[in-house]
């Protein structure tokens, strides 16, 4: 069975992302949060769980970026993931 997809996008980090002092870098996740949920209210039904999409969204983007070897763009996401849930 072929599953569709749609490309949410590239994340592209400030090189002074770890240079910023921590409130800086929780209103730059909170802006790439609000980036990815605009995209998703255009692309995604609205009856599904905007939270648990965001959370998946995340969880893969990281295993790619794992595996890319984008150890810095693995530690933004993981960031904005523990700003979403807490």
């Amino acid at each position: 069975m072929e599953t569709k997809s749609v490309k949410i996008g590239d994340l592209e980090i400030p090189t002074d992302y770890w240079s910023m002092d921590k409130t800086d870098r929780r209103e730059l996740c909170l802006t790439i949060v609000d980036a990815i949920l605009t995209l998703l209210d255009k692309l995604v039904n609205p009856e599904y769980c905007r939270k648990s999409l965001i959370n998946a969204i995340i969880d893969s983007s990281i295993e790619t970026n794992v595996n890319e070897e984008n150890y810095e763009v693995c530690q933004v996401l993981s960031d904005i993931k523990q700003i979403i849930n807490e």
